[in-house]
């Protein structure tokens, strides 16, 4: 076997892994807490775009809006990794303050050196738990392959609704099944409750492992 299919082989199992092996917050924590340094390598390896995808959204949702996202605003991370989703939010211009909820350490040392981030929350989202992050504090809050059945379940999305600034807006990339599945009956309910807006709902064909994402955009109402 030669080493690109041996690396081929170890993302695979990292993956499935992941999927099929993590049942809660305190398990995904210690999985990527345990797996920080290979992150990027297995990400790369996978084909995963899903920052870059969460973004496209955002662009999109702005073009077809005319609603644009201050660049020079402030931002928080929701889950933020090693840094990807947060270059990915460079990289279309945005100058503001970025934040970062991230509840494993050895991720965030592995994002550090990149100097994105402002703030650290060391914390892990969970429903019906408030994190210490202040309230309507952010233009935008943005979260990247963190809404799942495993930890960050759909009640999590009024804690980002929290967050936001009124007028501000949420974005939110992840696997297709779990908006259908989950976070769109959240959604629709904060909607029904007069918090939000949903703005924006991009399907994007490809993820990885052939598998599909959407992004969502979210507004919260000014009252």
């Amino acid at each position: 076997m030669s080493s690109a299919e041996t690396n081929q082989e170890e993302a695979n199992k990292w993956l499935t892994d992941l999927w099929w092996g993590v049942k809660c917050a305190d398990e995904e924590r210690d999985y990527y807490n345990n797996s920080a340094a290979n992150y990027e390598n297995f990400s790369a390896i996978l084909g995963w775009i899903a920052p870059q995808l969460c973004m496209e959204g955002i662009t999109k949702y702005e073009t077809i809006s005319g609603t644009q996202i201050p660049r020079d605003g402030r931002a928080i991370d929701i889950g933020a990794g090693t840094g990807l989703s947060g270059q990915a939010l460079r990289d279309i211009g945005f100058t503001g303050q970025i934040d970062a909820l991230e509840p494993t350490e050895n991720m965030f040392v592995q994002a550090q050196p990149k100097n994105i981030f402002t703030l650290w929350y060391h914390e892990l989202l969970l429903e019906n738990k408030e994190t210490s992050v202040p309230s309507n504090t952010y233009d935008l809050v943005y979260s990247v392959g963190v809404f799942s059945d495993r930890s960050a379940k759909s009640g999590c999305l009024k804690e980002l609704v929290r967050l936001v600034k009124p007028g501000g807006h949420i974005a939110v990339n992840c696997l297709k099944r779990f908006w259908h599945g989950y976070l769109e009956v959240a959604a629709h309910n904060l909607q029904g409750e007069g918090k939000i807006e949903i703005k924006h709902v991009e399907l994007f064909e490809k993820f990885h492992h052939h598998t599909k994402s959407v992004t969502v955009i979210l507004q919260k109402n000014c009252k």
